[in-house]
């Protein structure tokens, strides 16, 4: 009886790994590129957090959420971007603005929906932690694994 009573936890437990497995694959930047951003810009997660940078001509706007992409409180949290724009490297101080967000304004910033970016971000009293924002379509385009390859499927009049 008791070999019966391991054997269910056993399976329990593995039920509940496969049930979580796709929540934990939800959150890959094919997938939030894929799923769109709340506030229109483009989504990163790091730690805990949905991170959403939304760059404006003169403005850098990063969206704090949490995994349910809620808003997250932004006081006291500290924050430096480095844009990447027009062949220029701009570091950027953001600061606190509003309830769950991080600004940076600097007339160097031009308006684009695909930004190249590092965010550094320290939420009050938690360790700082990074991520990178770049549009993920380019970079699968310049590893090959777009539509522009050359393979043999069998078939002399295949193409792509």
């Amino acid at each position: 009886m008791k070999i019966i009573s391991q054997v269910v936890k056993v399976l329990f437990m593995i039920a509940g790994l496969v049930a979580v497995q796709p929540a934990l694959q939800a959150h890959t930047d094919e997938y939030l590129d894929q799923h769109g951003a709340v506030h229109g810009g483009m989504m990163r997660m790091s730690g805990p957090y949905h991170l959403e940078l939304v760059v404006e001509s003169g403005k850098a706007v990063v969206w704090v959420m949490d995994h349910a992409n809620q808003p997250r409180p932004t006081a006291g949290a500290q924050g430096q971007l480095i844009l990447f724009q027009d062949g220029e490297r701009i570091v950027l101080n953001l600061a606190p603005e509003g309830d769950s967000r991080m600004l940076a304004e600097d007339s160097r910033i031009s308006a684009t929906a695909a930004p190249r970016a590092v965010l550094t971000l320290s939420m009050r009293g938690q360790a700082p932690l990074q991520v990178r924002f770049a549009e993920l379509t380019k970079a699968k385009a310049r590893t090959g694994t777009g539509t522009d390859h050359d393979h043999d499927h069998g078939h002399a009049d295949h193409a792509h």
